[in-house]
């Protein structure tokens, strides 16, 4: 059985964290950085009793999702100084802690269409990695990406990834799969999963639909324009979910599934979260290799 994981629900509430946790059946839980310092990069003593805390409740902090980096971090010294900074004071005080994954998002902005420039922002961003893979393996910190899903962005495909995890090199660096950005950039769920194997760090659940099933409203018709998808739930829509849950076992994946998004229940998001657990616990059951 797969470990389940959370998206911390109610932020910087850790004890109401804690209790859903525990009603929930989660075994992990990922916070962002901002829910526990505002300024800086959260301090080690701050982060080690946080961990401590939810350690005491029997739920693993497993992670903590910085903010995005930069696009100009690729190119510009005074824009990589800073957030490398941050990042590596973080990557650092998360060792101290014992918090196994950096959560990392790169920038949702387009990389620029010239050659030249893109692959300047490339080279940027192979630098960066490589720095922050070093920070990792001196503190055993493992920093798992999340890939976006059209083409205008330097990682966005399996392709474009596995080109960045051959340049960088490094046992810190891992995918944190997502169904449904994967799902999206045309991709093959499966065999990402089996191509990747144990540099999937973290995987995201989530299903979504590129047309609108049924009646819809000028909300559903506006987001299907904005963003060309909607969040349904899970099983409802067009991701491989017993695929998904078939290759991850057959990689014999050691990590947490975590429910990404979701839609919620009469307006609650709690309650649509619960749901989805629900739904990934049966799913494992059911699926055997």
């Amino acid at each position: 059985m797969f470990d389940i994981g959370i998206f911390a629900p109610f932020g910087a509430d850790h004890d109401r964290n804690i209790a859903y946790c525990r009603d929930a059946g989660a075994s992990h839980i990922v916070l962002s950085t901002g829910n526990v310092s505002s300024d800086d990069a959260p301090a080690a003593d701050a982060l080690k009793t946080l961990a401590d805390q939810y350690a005491s409740a029997e739920v693993v902090l497993a992670g903590l999702t910085p903010p995005r980096l930069s696009l100009d971090a690729c190119v510009d010294d005074a824009s990589r100084t800073r957030e490398v900074g941050y990042m590596r004071r973080l990557i650092e005080n998360m060792g101290h802690a014992q918090i196994p994954f950096v959560h990392f998002y790169l920038s949702a902005d387009a990389a620029p269409t010239d050659p030249d420039e893109r692959q300047q922002h490339w080279q940027g961003l192979v630098g960066i990695f490589q720095e922050l893979g070093q920070i990792g393996e001196g503190v055993g910190v493992r920093i798992s990406t999340h890939t976006f899903h059209v083409p205008d962005r330097l990682i966005w495909n399996r392709e474009t990834f596995s080109n960045l995890m051959a340049a960088t090199d490094s046992p810190a660096h891992g995918l944190t799969f997502c169904q449904g950005k994967s799902q999206m950039a045309g991709d093959s769920l499966p065999e990402v999963i089996r191509h990747f194997g144990d540099k999937v760090f973290m995987v995201h659940v989530r299903d979504i639909a590129t047309k609108a099933q049924g009646p819809t409203t000028p909300e559903i018709e506006q987001r299907l324009a904005d963003l060309g998808y909607l969040e349904v739930p899970f099983g409802a829509g067009e991701v491989d979910m017993v695929g998904t849950i078939r290759a991850l076992k057959e990689i014999d994946y050691k990590g947490q599934i975590y429910p990404e998004h979701f839609p919620s229940i009469a307006g609650d998001h709690a309650a649509g979260l619960a749901w989805t657990l629900g739904y990934i616990r049966a799913l494992d059951q059911a699926v055997v290799v």
